[in-house]
């Protein structure tokens, strides 16, 4: 049985529309299936631009990355706190990962 594809969800940003970006999804059979946005519609992506604005912000700007590998390891960092420690207002001032645990019990 042949793996799912994974969909990857851009905007149309000039970025997501060039041939370098492009041959990530070529070949005979590609694993990855790209996906745009509708033109003019943000709230599409909505969740994954303000998680992106949170982690800038909240935890990027605040001091200096020295290469992808720091990137990458404060990315991670801040997920972890992002969904263990930082309360979110949506969820009742709980954090992701109790408010899912709750949900997955009651």
């Amino acid at each position: 049985m042949a793996a799912a594809r994974i969909a990857v969800v851009s905007d149309n940003g000039s970025c997501f529309r060039g041939e370098v970006f492009k041959t990530a999804f070529l070949g005979s059979d590609p694993l990855l299936r790209h996906v745009r946005t509708r033109v003019r519609s943000p709230q599409t992506n909505g969740v994954i631009e303000r998680f992106f604005g949170t982690l800038k912000y909240e935890h990027l700007y605040r001091g200096v990355i020295a290469d992808g590998d720091a990137l990458d390891m404060e990315v991670h960092r801040f997920r972890v706190i992002y969904n263990t420690l930082r309360p979110h207002q949506a969820l009742g001032d709980r954090t992701p990962k109790i408010a899912y645990l709750h949900d997955q019990s009651g």
